[in-house]
């Protein structure tokens, strides 16, 4: 299964460049997820027509279509469980710490959250892998993008990063 997964986009409609990967990339994976800071419902409506899409709200969500959206969820794909959350309000200290903490009491395959704009994927490093896909459009120490993550039975999973730049 090969799932994208993005965050913190921060726009109000979708730029040339989200439209392009989408069209280039996204819409043909299983699924495409979220982890909040969409900002914008054109944006949000625009991902929204992949028929597996999923998103939790970021702190920047506001109004109607954010609303409906969790703060955190974990979403069944196949037979793999991806816990997703934003990761804002969580404390200080390191984040993904703070993120495995928070879906400890399940067995996923995959933890994903965004917040911080800095990619980051620990595969060994917890209970489970956890990955923040950076920023798609304001990175911090990284090209903007997202994550192509393939999920395999009994593996790892593994994360190509797609570069904007």
């Amino acid at each position: 299964m090969r799932i994208a997964v993005l965050s913190d986009t921060h726009m109000m409609k979708p730029s040339q460049a989200l439209i392009h990967a989408y069209e280039q990339i996204m819409q043909d994976l299983d699924a495409v997820l979220h982890c909040g800071d969409i900002t914008g419902e054109q944006v949000f409506s625009f991902l929204n027509a992949h028929s597996r899409f999923y998103a939790v709200a970021g702190n920047m969500d506001s109004g109607q279509w954010a609303d409906s959206l969790p703060r955190k969820t974990t979403v069944r794909l196949g037979e793999f469980h991806v816990g997703m959350i934003h990761g804002f309000g969580l404390g200080s200290g390191p984040l993904a710490e703070k993120v495995v903490a928070g879906f400890s009491d399940q067995n996923l395959d995959l933890a994903c959250y965004g917040h911080t704009h800095k990619r980051l994927f620990e595969p060994d490093e917890y209970a489970f892998p956890v990955l923040n896909p950076g920023s798609f459009a304001l990175p911090k120490g990284s090209p903007p993008g997202f994550a192509c993550v393939e999920l395999r039975p009994g593996r790892q999973p593994e994360v190509e990063w797609i570069d904007l730049s």
